[in-house]
């Protein structure tokens, strides 16, 4: 197959994706609002691939397997060269408006290839299969995790809320340097969400509940090193963001 036929199929299969999409939401219930949604796409293992073209062609094939396109595919390589940009500089550099540049980084975002302080983006790590491995996999798993939940009917001691997240309240906690059961179940009877930053080091006990633990907090910022239990940071892996070392026990 030559690469413009492949390109022809690969555009061809894209404009059905989103007749799909599109057709989808036309028949979506009103009361239900999509918060993140993912495309993963099994492809054909890469052939005849020289190997100076080798890294990037992995990358691009890694990146279009989750369904991103050539943009999100270029977006990403630039990011890897310039370490941190803002949609002013990825819109100047790919010729597309501001708000186009904001929405593929944000579809870059959902996958946890990108994050973001205040107005840059950044890459979450250096390594593609540790974004995947650490931030991708726990969304989907924890996406997954929560619709088991609503189709239960048995109770259990913390119920995760199905509302969406931005109707409710974040209290914000610094300098947090310990997390423990009775400090998470005073944060919950608040009823509230929880962002802790903490600017030293950080442990979680072992006596945290997983279940609690995600029920509370929103998100979770250590500038130095952190130590938590294996099953914790499992359920929680990609509300976490560590600048220094991570150590689970």
């Amino acid at each position: 197959m030559s690469e413009e036929t492949a390109k022809e199929k690969a555009q061809e299969e894209k404009e059905k994706v989103e007749e799909t999409k599109q057709v989808a939401r036309k028949d979506e219930p009103e009361d239900f609002e999509i918060l993140a949604e993912w495309t993963i796409r099994r492809l054909r293992p890469l052939q005849d691939v020289s190997e100076e073209d080798y890294p990037e062609k992995v990358k691009r094939w890694v990146i279009y397997s989750l369904g991103l396109d050539k943009l999100h595919q270029d977006i990403f390589l630039y990011l890897e060269k310039n370490f941190r940009t803002t949609t002013t500089d990825i819109a100047s550099e790919f010729n597309i408006s501001p708000n186009t540049a904001r929405k593929y980084l944000d579809e870059l975002h959902t996958v946890g290839l990108v994050d973001y302080i205040g107005r840059e983006y950044t890459l979450t790590y250096e390594s593609l299969a540790r974004a995947i491995q650490l931030m991708l996999i726990p969304r989907i798993t924890d996406t997954l995790r929560t619709i088991a939940k609503g189709a239960s009917n048995t109770d259990r001691p913390y119920s995760l809320s199905l509302t969406s997240p931005e109707s409710q309240e974040v209290l914000v906690e610094r300098g947090v340097n310990q997390i423990n059961k009775k400090l998470l179940e005073s944060w919950y009877g608040q009823g509230k969400k929880v962002r802790v930053r903490s600017y030293t080091s950080l442990t979680v006990k072992e006596d945290v509940d997983p279940e609690l633990f995600d029920a509370v907090i929103d998100r979770l910022e250590c500038m130095g090193s952190l130590r938590i239990p294996t099953e914790v940071y499992a359920r929680v892996a990609h509300k976490i963001r560590c600048y220094g070392s991570a150590e689970t026990y």
